[in-house]
């Protein structure tokens, strides 16, 4: 009677296993053996600096950042305003910690965000880590306007006297002065470029602390002009080379005549805000309207 007893639980016991693995239940019975589960490894990446909420001028901003895994890491993105800016990819490292810096050149001011993230060697991404900075807008220098022409060449735009370049005691000298076309337009996008670079290079750099272009406007079709604007920085790409490049909807007056000559110069700025040189005022650029 008990054999039969044994018999009956241990047929319980069966039938229940067997509805479990059924059911998709998996009993453990403390062996140890955890299956067919895979542990996951952790990959982390972190931004050192600059800190989350600064306040940054327009000059290069050095970003340090870094990535670890205990798998080993094989890339590592960073990211300013979602564009990729840095891709390191070391596939199969054993580099469990990397430490990276990157200088970056902002471009625009306001708020930017910064982010990064890193790959171990099993292809997992980490969670982006970000940092949002403020860019704080360069301030262009002020320097002395060009001088408006007498009453006797406003009469007459074409006559009107182009004056010689300032002395300069110190040597500071233009040249090379280029720009890539000769017109360019505003309105519809049919016709040509929006946008014009004008470049120069000058003599004893270390003297110069800015270059300021100012630019006016001369109707070709009658006597008038416009007055000229309040100047624009030009950027210094090497030690003796500047240049900048002008979209016409950007430009003080540009659509105030349909068709017109761009007069233009530049003043050069010593570190104290004054004006130690200038070209004289240039005619051989234009601006017209490109109907729709």
């Amino acid at each position: 009677m008990r054999r039969i007893k044994i018999l009956v639980i241990l047929a319980v016991l069966m039938l229940f296993l067997i509805s479990c693995e059924f059911a998709g239940i998996t009993v453990d019975f403390g062996n140890g053996d955890s299956g067919s589960q895979t542990a996951v490894v952790p990959v982390e990446a972190g931004i050192d600096s600059p800190a989350n909420g600064a306040d940054l001028t327009m000059d290069s901003v050095d970003i340090s950042y870094h990535a670890s895994s205990t798998d080993g890491i094989s890339a590592v993105e960073l990211s300013v305003d979602g564009n990729v800016v840095s891709s390191i990819a070391t596939p199969g490292s054993d580099q469990k910690v990397v430490a990276l810096k990157y200088a970056w050149q902002p471009m625009t001011a306001g708020s930017h965000t910064i982010s990064v993230r890193a790959q171990n060697t099993n292809g997992a991404w980490s969670d982006y880590a970000t940092t949002m900075v403020s860019i704080a807008a360069a301030e262009q220098p002020q320097a002395a306007a060009p001088e408006e022409p007498t009453a006797d060449a406003q009469s007459d735009p074409t006559s009107t006297p182009k004056p010689e370049p300032t002395a300069t005691p110190d040597g500071v000298t233009f040249f090379d002065i280029k720009h890539d076309k000769t017109k360019f337009y505003y309105g519809s996008n049919a016709c040509g470029s929006h946008e014009l670079t004008i470049s120069t290079r000058v003599t004893n750099p270390d003297d110069v602390y800015a270059l300021i272009l100012f630019i006016r406007f001369a109707d070709k079709e009658s006597s008038a002009y416009t007055k000229w604007d309040s100047g624009r920085a030009m950027s210094k790409k090497d030690d003796d080379f500047y240049s900048v490049t002008l979209t016409s909807t950007k430009v003080t007056n540009y659509n105030a005549y349909e068709f017109a000559v761009m007069r233009y110069q530049i003043v050069a700025q010593d570190k104290d805000g004054n004006s130690i040189a200038r070209t004289e005022v240039m005619e051989d650029l234009n601006i017209e309207v490109c109907p729709n």
